[in-house]
């Protein structure tokens, strides 16, 4: 019986240290300030990747580094920058300002989804001074591909220069994040995609 009681006692010490061991430390901060270095990530293998998700990836610059970026467009879709203005099929992507951050200014993204839901949210910085103004041509997403960025959107690479990755290439798909709060954001988070409209 006392061992019972023991191991009772010990179970959820247990289940949480197998928890928090399946997770991974985040390493740089190409996705600031949503996902910082010294975060914690879970993430699972997904058949479906929705805009909005956090995917983890080889980099393709050096696949035996893991990578998070964050898809924007998937395959069927077009996306185009102007002025740092996105816009997927058309839709301009819908940014708050949200404030500074050191020498950084931050907003707040979100695709759309279908009424009354509101699409995922999550934040973005650009350098204050100088500002970077992107822009570039529309690219359509092909079969099998997506369309990735990071959320320190000055500072690191994605597909602006890589072009869209093909879906075979990710890993996995991050569901939850834990770190150091910040003015905008908790703890914990759930990290959800949006599913296109009509879903």
């Amino acid at each position: 019986m006392k061992r019972i009681y023991l191991f009772l006692l010990a179970a959820p010490f247990l289940i949480v240290g197998a928890v928090w061991g399946l997770s991974e430390p985040v390493r740089g901060n190409d996705m600031a300030p949503s996902i910082l270095a010294g975060d914690r990530v879970w993430a699972a293998p997904s058949d479906k990747i929705l805009a909005g998700d956090v995917v983890v990836l080889g980099d393709p610059l050096n696949p035996t580094s893991a990578i998070l970026r964050r898809v924007m467009a998937v395959a069927g879709q077009t996306i185009a920058f102007k002025e740092n203005v996105i816009r997927v099929d058309k839709r301009r992507l819908r940014a708050k300002a949200m404030g500074d951050m050191g020498p950084y200014l931050i907003t707040k993204e979100t695709l759309w989804a279908k009424k009354p839901a509101v699409g995922v949210e999550w934040l973005v910085r650009h350098q204050a001074e100088p500002s970077n103004l992107w822009s570039a041509d529309p690219v359509e997403i092909p079969e099998g591909h997506v369309f990735l960025l990071a959320d320190d959107r000055d500072h690191a690479v994605d597909s602006r220069w890589w072009g869209p990755i093909p879906t075979e290439q990710i890993r996995a798909v991050v569901r939850i994040r834990h770190g150091d709060p910040h003015t905008w954001r908790t703890k914990w988070e759930w990290v959800l995609g949006t599913p296109p409209d009509g879903e």
